[in-house]
């Protein structure tokens, strides 16, 4: 009588299981390494979008004339900027929801020359949870 041999070629649960385990060991730290990045990717965007908002701002008071600016009042509101700050405020927050703008103008007489310090700052969440903010100040002198 001739024996027949049996070809066994099925993987065992155990091979399985050290295969999942080498895929988790590479795939968890690389995930974290992707994540990681794509923060980072966002915290430099936002930066980006908050200077293109506060140099817009800025441009447009350096182009206004004095009497204009000063009827702002010392609290600048976003619904006061002018067309293309408030175009670029508002890109920004359809974008990053948590995006908020605030700008005063103070009055400073020195010297007998009529000038308002104009601070605007731009704020936002960061991916920690903590307040991020970018500022600007300069003068406009009449």
């Amino acid at each position: 009588m001739k024996r027949i041999k049996k070809n066994k070629s099925g993987v065992s649960l155990t091979e399985i299981s050290v295969a999942v385990l080498i895929f988790a060991l590479v795939a968890i730290p690389l995930y974290y390494a992707i994540s990681y990045g794509s923060k980072e990717e966002i915290q430099l965007d936002k930066v980006a979008i908050a200077n293109k908002v506060l140099e817009s701002f800025r441009d447009e008071i350096k182009n206004l004339d004095y009497p204009t600016v000063e009827s702002f009042g010392e609290k600048i509101e976003a619904t006061q900027l002018p067309p293309n700050s408030f175009q670029e405020l508002l890109k920004a927050q359809q974008k990053y929801k948590d995006f908020k703008f605030e700008a005063e103008s103070i009055e400073d007489n020195n010297n007998d020359v009529i000038s308002r310090k104009i601070t605007a700052e731009v704020k936002w969440t960061n991916g920690s949870g903590n307040t991020t903010s970018q500022k600007i100040s300069f003068i406009k002198v009449q």
